[in-house]
């Protein structure tokens, strides 16, 4: 047997890099920037799968499909996990895990923009770069795409770091050792603020329902990430000088965040004996945020209580955020057309402004698509697995509003079920609209807007 010639192998495995590269770079250049969108949340959760899948990643044997659950998951920022997390893989496995969450949360576009940034001599992006981030990410016209990719990194930055050191010293005053501490509070910061529902401990945080410090950093870390990028950037700018005034998005973005927050911790607080106003509070900003953490066993809430819990998980997070859901931005929208419907008003407002048409439609198209994407999630559990149905409903729009939260059924979900439910928060994270255009390779229309007044072209984001 003739020795291995290393040289020659190092130099054909670089050739053969080098090809590869080149020849999925001219994939992406033919993909749409939708297209883009749905590779990029695929090839991360492949690659995720890939490494979770490694012997020294599990302390257990985690069959294949479980590990593809976790890095799906991850990837998504659900937080549904078909194996016990926190016992199954080893510290690797969990890095690995929080990686995915951290470039899931973020935004995948977001985060691959902000590495060429740093790297590219002339620090801007290439058109189709920019076509694929306006894609992911649903903006205002007032705001520039430079402005929003850096005040994105920096409030992710700042939001994680001041969380982390709150739970940091909470952890350090209640017997954890200062390593334990560190990771502990890194870890759950950016599974928070990522609104992934990844929790170290396998019942979540309901070992700390009465701790106020953990209640509120985790709210309030969930809600950051939830509400968006956008009022992180229009706060940057307003800072700055550069605007005047909060955009009209970012006022509608908090009006129906904080009047759903309040409905939430109140209905659920009633109809749910024995629960207190903070666990009413923290399970209805977990649930509307989509971080799809828990203080009290969700399988033995009332039918009611689970009902509007899925609520607050379908309207989800804000666009341009880390949650998932219809977005409260669109919820709002479909909301006005109801009422200015019934007042008999030719003209869509709300809180006193215009929402221009095409807004409308993309709003009423995303509840649509949203509607029929979460009764094919359901009708195929329904008819794949033997579980109540009420506990199936739930678990399909956890998936699908990226939440994570879960009556309990997850790991007794058959190898079908698992797929099925992996897609369901795929396509989540991708954006049912997004996803769809991906499938039928079109693009929105770049003149959508023309038709629109100059006075009116401040609009809300969708």
């Amino acid at each position: 047997m003739e020795p291995i010639n290393w040289h020659q192998a190092y130099t054909r495995a670089k050739e053969f890099i080098k090809t590869s590269l080149k020849n999925y770079s001219i994939f992406l250049l033919r993909l749409t920037p939708h297209q883009n969108i749905a590779q990029a949340v695929l090839v991360y959760t492949l690659l995720g799968w890939i490494l979770l899948s490694l012997p020294f990643m599990n302390t257990t044997d985690v069959s294949f499909i479980d590990n593809l659950f976790t890095s799906a998951s991850a990837v998504s920022t659900t937080g549904l996990s078909s194996v016990n997390f926190a016992d199954s893989y080893t510290f690797l496995g969990k890095l690995v895990v929080l990686l995915l969450i951290q470039i899931g949360g973020v935004g995948y576009m977001t985060f691959t923009s902000f590495v060429f940034l740093s790297f590219s001599q002339r620090h801007r992006l290439r058109k189709s770069q920019q076509e694929a981030l306006s894609a992911e990410v649903s903006l205002p016209n007032t705001l520039k795409l430079s402005d929003f990719l850096w005040a994105a990194l920096v409030f992710t930055i700042i939001a994680e770091s001041i969380g982390a050191v709150f739970l940091f010293n909470y952890f350090c005053h209640h017997n954890f050792g200062i390593f334990d501490a560190a990771w502990y509070s890194i870890f759950h910061s950016v599974s928070a603020f990522c609104t992934a529902g990844f929790a170290l401990w396998n019942n979540s945080f309901e070992g700390f329902a009465d701790s106020k410090t953990i209640n509120l950093v985790i709210s309030f870390l969930s809600l950051a990430g939830a509400m968006g990028f956008i009022i992180a950037a229009d706060i940057f700018n307003f800072l700055r000088r550069k605007t005047q005034q909060i955009s009209f998005t970012s006022k509608i973005i908090v009006v129906i965040t904080l009047c759903m927050l309040a409905f939430g911790t109140f209905t659920l607080f009633v109809t749910s004996p024995g629960i207190t106003l903070l666990e009413a509070f923290f399970q209805s900003a977990t649930a509307m945020s989509t971080a799809g953490f828990n203080t009290v066993s969700i399988g033995q809430l009332s039918s009611c209580s689970l009902l509007i819990l899925i609520l607050l998980m379908s309207i989800g997070g804000s666009p341009s955020g880390t949650a998932g859901g219809i977005k409260t931005t669109a919820f709002a929208s479909v909301l006005a057309i109801m009422y200015n419907r019934l007042r008999l008003n030719t003209r869509v407002e709300f809180l006193g402004r215009r929402i221009p048409l095409v807004r409308l439609y993309a709003a009423t198209s995303t509840l649509m698509i949203y509607i029929l994407s979460l009764f094919t999630s359901i009708f195929l559990l329904t008819w794949t697995e033997n579980l109540p149905f009420l506990s199936l409903l739930f678990e399909a729009a956890s998936a699908l509003g990226t939440v994570g939260l879960s009556t309990g059924i997850t790991m007794e979900l058959s190898a079908l079920g698992k797929l099925i439910i992996i897609a369901t928060m795929l396509i989540g994270r991708i954006g049912v609209v997004t996803f769809g255009m991906a499938l039928l390779g079109t693009d929105e229309d770049d003149n959508e807007e023309q038709e629109e007044k100059p006075a009116e072209r401040e609009d809300v984001a969708v």
